[in-house]
């Protein structure tokens, strides 16, 4: 137990009345040892305790840090803070500055990091999309609220995320914050781990994280409601993942990318993102092979737009192929794609595969929303409709609508204009007829499936009975 602190005389002027009313606050927050307060406001014991001994006024960084580590009012702290100084003659006080008249030594200069990865060299078109994102975190008169950016797999989600930062970077002065949740579960156990890299990058000595886990998430929650940070999550997976990091600041903004649609998390501007119009899928292709090219080949670059659906990912990497091989022409390549059994293979360059791209968000599906999609999608339907879902595959329409819905989160159709629509990217329906092309050359596993599915009395969606034509499902 640490020795009592000194009695503080309220009536003897406005900085023991401060100082004493500080003490009451950390009363009602539990009464704190001060170095449980270190460990939450980033300031040494020493430091939080001389500003509650009404000898001197605290800068106003210490005062902050004080009052949110005690649950307290930051904006009326901080305007009666300012009142003191004024009437008391002291100069304003940043992060740097020493306490007032003391040698106690200052609070260190808090890290800025600038952690996201390099955006991409080409970025085209959006204009729209990131002139909506600038408005909502251009500077605000309250909290800002956490922004989701929603859409299909392969649309661009993540290269928006990253020139919205490049573009808001003035509104951040405290820097950066960002991690790739595509590597952690979806149950939300790596948060304390994500946590406590975040709060190293901001500058917290290792020893004073706790082990706690809810400590760790309040004392990030409170960097974010002290200064001017901008947090990138990208490529969530489901709403636990990132829950507890989430947060309401007048000063961060956190920006979230995910196919899911996220819709457990309330309090959230949604952005979704669509494919890219034609003329942006040509300026891409144009940035990448070349304007004059794409001029003389406009044809032939117009059908290899189509045949990419306008995926912005497709686009991207068969222009990159065809910079890369510049003895060859438009034509050429689009000759390639046409060719349904190779288009996944054309649409690949280095390490970076539509095929893949497609193929984590295949292995997400529920069983029955991948026989669905192998089914339907397999057999080269470009749309699908929840009345033709539900004839086709036996089931009610409530049941075709969750199962489209399911597909829609999975980033893998989108919703077309008419309502009850879905449309399927012609990459996503190439996948789905390798998928059945696999399932055909096994037929011991499939005879192993047929056997396990009937024991277990799953008769009704079957993915490898006859083909349903496709008249049926559009």
């Amino acid at each position: 137990m640490g020795r009592p602190e000194r009695p503080l005389d309220a009536s003897g002027g406005p900085i023991p009345a401060f100082a004493h009313d500080l003490r009451l606050l950390r009363r009602r927050a539990g009464n704190p040892s001060y170095r449980e307060l270190a460990r939450r406001a980033l300031f040494s014991p020493s430091v939080l305790s001389s500003a509650a001994d009404g000898r001197r006024l605290p800068t106003l960084a210490v005062t902050l840090a004080f009052v949110s580590a005690c649950g307290g009012d930051l904006g009326a702290w901080e305007r009666r803070w300012r009142d003191i100084a004024e009437q008391s003659g002291v100069p304003a006080a940043g992060w740097t500055d020493r306490p007032y008249g003391g040698d106690a030594p200052g609070p260190p200069v808090p890290t800025r990091p600038a952690q996201l990865p390099m955006a991409p060299g080409a970025f085209v078109g959006r204009a729209d999309v990131i002139a909506a994102l600038s408005r909502l975190i251009a500077p605000p008169t309250d909290a800002r609220a956490p922004i989701l950016i929603t859409g299909l797999a392969g649309v661009g989600k993540s290269a928006v995320a990253l020139r919205l930062a490049e573009q808001a970077g003035r509104h951040f002065p405290d820097g950066q914050l960002y991690v790739d949740l595509t590597t952690h579960g979806p149950d939300g156990d790596a948060v304390p781990t994500i946590v406590r890299d975040f709060l190293l990058a901001l500058g917290v000595p290792a020893d004073q994280i706790s082990d706690s886990p809810v400590q760790r998430i309040g004392l990030y929650r409170s960097l974010l409601a002290q200064r001017k940070l901008l947090v990138v999550l990208d490529n969530v997976q489901h709403e636990a993942q990132v829950r507890s990091l989430l947060a309401q600041s007048a000063f961060s903004q956190v920006v979230l990318t995910s196919r899911p649609r996220l819709l457990g998390l309330c309090g959230t501007h949604r952005i979704g993102l669509d494919v890219f119009t034609r003329a942006e899928s040509l300026d891409l292709l144009g940035r990448l092979v070349g304007e004059a090219r794409v001029r003389a080949e406009y044809a032939a670059a117009d059908a290899i737009a189509e045949t990419c659906g306008d995926l912005p990912l497709a686009v991207d990497v068969v222009g990159r192929r065809i910079a890369a091989r510049p003895g060859r022409t438009l034509g050429y390549t689009a000759g390639q794609l046409t060719d349904r059994r190779r288009l996944l293979d054309v649409l690949a360059v280095g390490d970076v595969t539509v095929r893949d791209r497609i193929g984590s968000a295949y292995q997400g599906l529920a069983r029955t929303a991948r026989d669905l999609l192998c089914r339907l999608a397999g057999d080269g339907a470009r749309s699908m409709t929840v009345t033709g879902v539900a004839r086709a595959m036996n089931v009610s329409t409530d049941s075709a609508d969750e199962l489209l819905e399911s597909l829609v989160d999975a980033g893998l159709v989108r919703h077309c204009a008419v309502p009850g629509s879905y449309d399927v990217p012609v990459p996503v329906g190439a996948f789905a007829e390798e998928v059945r092309r696999d399932i055909a050359a096994a037929p011991v596993d499939l005879a192993s499936r047929r056997a396990r599915r009937a024991a277990a009395g799953l008769h009704r969606v079957n993915p490898w009975a006859a083909p349903v034509p496709t008249s049926d499902i559009i």
